[in-house]
């Protein structure tokens, strides 16, 4: 049998709205350590990934809408990013870097990974909030509702 390691909570924190070609992105972090995702990390994490998203931002299908969790982990750091199209899909792409190199961000090879239990509660959060704002009002949907509906946890 396996032995794991006891759960502990992972604080997550809201780190603002980056505005990048043409998309309005909220950031998160979560770290395994207490001093959170470093300054470091997270500008790399803006300047190499936010280019990822689809152009353009805005079509019938896409709304320039998405979040980017930033997670300093134990075995990698991670980095998900998520945009909303077609209504009610999230989309995804995944990267990661290793933790004594946070700038070596690259794609993950393996398409089945998804989320960890922590990053799972932030995809939780931002499917409530955009159910609440955009889905729940059909003819008038609140996009800077759901911008500023963010979640922070410590």
């Amino acid at each position: 049998m396996n032995s794991f390691r006891k759960y502990e909570p992972r604080p997550i924190h809201f780190l603002g709205i980056e505005d990048s070609h043409g998309w309005r992105t909220k950031l998160y972090g979560i770290s395994v350590n207490p001093d959170g995702v470093s300054k470091g990390t997270i500008a790399e994490a803006k300047s190499l990934i936010l280019q990822r998203l689809p152009q353009p931002a805005i079509t019938d299908e896409r709304y320039g809408l998405g979040f980017l969790i930033i997670h300093a982990g134990v075995l990698a750091n991670w980095f998900l990013l998520d945009w909303w199209g077609d209504e009610d899909i999230a989309h995804q792409l995944i990267f990661s870097s290793p933790t004594a190199d946070p700038r070596a961000i690259a794609p993950v090879s393996d398409k089945s990974v998804m989320a960890c239990v922590h990053e799972l509660k932030v995809h939780n959060f931002e499917s409530e909030a955009w159910i609440k704002n955009v889905l729940s009002k059909p003819n008038n949907p609140d996009f800077d509702g759901y911008l500023n509906t963010v979640l922070n946890t410590f």
